[in-house]
């Protein structure tokens, strides 16, 4: 059974740092695309592009690290539980960090 506790803000933090990443990569990933002479060198964000999939796929990469997260953390009532919010928080700051190198190729 779920427990009703709301997100802390330790939670909600975890969660934006991954939307924020997320953003800031396709913004950025946009912009420098838009330049001459830069490309996409990751074959599978290439691919996705491609075939139209890279936003679904990072819209469900979004809904299901922040849902499974959620759920689990309710479910999981012990303290040591909490450590699940590294992953949404890591994958975030990976993509912020791929954020920041793409800015740093348009400037």
């Amino acid at each position: 059974m779920l427990s009703k506790t709301p997100p802390s803000r330790f939670e909600i933090g975890a969660y934006l740092i991954l939307v924020a990443g997320v953003a800031g990569d396709h913004l950025s990933t946009g912009l420098a695309l838009a330049r001459e002479n830069i490309y996409e060198s990751n074959p599978m964000a290439l691919m996705l592009m491609q075939k139209g999939l890279w936003v679904p796929t990072d819209v469900a990469l979004i809904l299901i690290s922040v849902g499974a997260t959620y759920i689990f953390l309710r479910i999981l009532k012990k303290p040591i539980a909490k450590y699940m919010l590294i992953y949404p928080a890591l994958v975030g700051l990976i993509r912020l960090t791929v954020t920041l190198w793409n800015f740093s190729l348009i400037i």
